[in-house]
């Protein structure tokens, strides 16, 4: 009876710190549409996280407007470049906006201790 208990507490507390460390590693992520400088389209998505800025891209869009450029950290000492529209860019950054003022509102409103490795 003794190691039932055991092996269940063991379990419990693996299947909690494996729920945990998904929960951690899944950071939060924008999906947005790209759209080239020669008129190709497509979506992208992306870690909050790992963007970097977002850049004039130097060209314009099939209706003559100028096209942003999204920097994403690859991971690697590089970045990913993804292009797209101005009213996509803002999009984007009001997205990041509010996800960062939820994740403020969560610490603002808890106890909570946040532990990073």
């Amino acid at each position: 009876m003794k190691n039932l208990l055991t092996v269940l507490f063991t379990l419990m507390t693996l299947v909690t710190f494996s729920g945990y460390a998904a929960a951690e590693s899944s950071a939060y992520q924008v999906t947005f549409e790209t759209l080239d400088c020669n008129g190709d389209s497509g979506f992208a998505t992306v870690g909050v996280d790992q963007i970097y800025k977002i850049q004039s891209a130097g060209c314009a869009g099939p209706d003559g407007t100028l096209l942003k450029q999204l920097l994403v950290h690859d991971g690697s000492g590089s970045y990913n470049v993804y292009t797209l529209s101005q009213e996509e860019s803002e999009n984007i950054n009001k997205e990041i906006k509010a996800y960062m003022a939820a994740r403020r509102g969560i610490l603002e409103r808890s106890d909570a201790i946040i532990v990073k490795p």
